[in-house]
């Protein structure tokens, strides 16, 4: 018999190129997510190291050989064994043996310990994630029982927590069974479940159909969900996301003489651009409104010091993410097109009229209102016949009113899904792939279930 578990203990943990989210107990979805940690890792190695030992055994695209679950577990291998107390102390190092070491290879930090981190003990970092895709699944692996043992408090060897794992859309198979082999064997998960983030973040908005455009950190991606099914093969992505408004912000703020004087040696350094494009001070305009003048500015506080920079710089940097600088890049409105087109002709106005913007990448002020402006002048007007399946009827869909605790965090629309589908799914083992399961036919159990 398959064990069933209190919403208290549910956890859920969003994976993200920029961002990981996570959380435990969805009894209060009113909840907002209460870990939001950079995926990112800081390595420390050995300072014996041993030669010849490879840094990772998790294979980026086959999923790594299952292990046999009778066998004595050995902690370097990071398989799962009942430890006692003294396992989970701290090292020298600081971490945990349980959550982030590795014995055979480079130490990790993480988070805040990351940010503190002496730049003489950390050797280098890496990006967990890129594009959506993991690089080093054993980094991953370190990460995640970092989040379950630092940031919830959850002890492996204990561990009885049910895990819902949010992912990006365009993780192939292979990759869904390497993060449920981490999960079984790594943080000893007794039932998982995974889901594509776009139909969690239609579920948060209280839909079942919809394009999802999610716009990210490094990518932007357009998915259509019908009937919740993500329609794999009309996705549509493109690299024009947070990441290059950063870049196309630091660029016209490196071309302004007046911002660029006021730092030294003349040059206006990424950070200050990062933190300009987070503070909300970028706002889109539409079309054939006022533009800024040049030569107004704005005051932005940094590093304990006051700047001032263009408005017309911060109303023209965003810009990128509708109208992109480089002719060959596809243009965002042309990318729903195609999504849309893709899909069955009798599911095309449903599409249209539940329009799903998500991602961190979305908070800039006006966004929603210039995408509706470039969709409902580029896009509708290329067909000049109208049948059933098409519509001029174009509608945005955010979340629900009475989640009161999310206001202003509609951006985090698939994590509110998550929790949404948590509460019911974990609960039926109809849904969720246990360990037992796991034990008898491997990771590639995790594709026979869904909710």
């Amino acid at each position: 018999m398959v064990a069933m578990h209190r919403e208290e203990s549910f956890v859920i943990i969003e994976l993200g190129s920029y961002m990981t989210k996570a959380m435990q107990d969805v009894t209060d979805v009113n909840k907002l997510p209460t870990v939001s940690i950079r995926s990112r890792a800081g390595i420390i190695k050995h300072e014996e190291a041993t030669e010849g030992i490879p840094a990772g055994s998790h294979d980026n695209q086959t999923p790594v050989e299952l292990k046999d679950a009778s066998t004595s577990i050995d902690s370097a291998t990071h398989e799962l064994v009942e430890v006692p107390q003294a396992d989970e102390s701290k090292t020298e190092t600081g971490l945990t043996s349980d959550s982030e070491q590795d014995s055979n290879g480079p130490n990790y930090v993480f988070g805040s310990a990351l940010e503190d981190a002496d730049a003489n003990t950390v050797d280098s970092t890496v990006e967990i994630m890129t594009n959506g895709f993991v690089n080093d699944w054993d980094v991953l692996s370190a990460f995640l029982r970092h989040i379950v043992t630092k940031e919830l408090g959850i002890r492996i060897s204990d561990n009885t927590s049910a895990f819902l794992f949010s992912i990006p859309v365009q993780w192939p198979k292979s990759d869904m069974e390497n993060l449920a082999q981490i999960a079984f064997e790594d943080i000893n998960a007794p039932t998982i479940m995974i889901m594509e983030q776009p139909l969690l973040a239609a579920y948060g908005n209280g839909g079942v159909t919809g394009i999802v455009i999610d716009m990210g950190h490094d990518t932007t991606t357009v998915t259509p969900v019908v009937d919740s099914a993500v329609q794999n093969s009309s996705i549509a992505q493109t690299a024009v996301s947070g990441a290059a408004v950063t870049t196309r912000l630091h660029e016209l703020l490196q071309a302004d003489t007046e911002t660029r004087e006021q730092f030294d040696e003349a040059s206006v350094p990424l950070a200050f651009a990062v933190a300009l494009k987070e503070s909300g001070l970028c706002v889109m305009q539409l079309p054939g409104s006022e533009a800024a003048d040049s030569s107004e500015r704005q005051s932005f506080e940094f590093g304990g010091k006051s700047y001032t920079v263009s408005k017309d710089v911060l109303a023209r940097a965003p810009d990128i993410l509708v109208q992109p600088t480089q002719a060959s890049t596809s243009v965002l409105t042309a990318l729903v097109r195609q999504a849309v087109l893709g899909c069955d002709t009798d599911k095309r106005a449903a599409l249209w009229e539940n329009i799903h913007i998500v991602g961190g990448s979305t908070q800039f002020s006006g966004l929603r209102e210039r995408l509706q402006f470039e969709l409902e002048n580029t896009v509708l007007p290329a067909s000049n016949i109208f049948a059933l399946s098409q519509t001029r009827d174009m509608r945005f869909h955010t979340l629900p009113e009475y989640f009161l605790g999310w206001r202003g965090h509609a951006h985090w629309a698939a994590f509110l899904g998550a929790c949404l589908v948590a509460k019911v799914a974990l609960a039926d083992a109809r849904h969720f792939v246990s360990r037992a399961e796991y034990n008898d036919s491997g990771p590639s159990i995790i594709h026979t279930k869904s909710f």
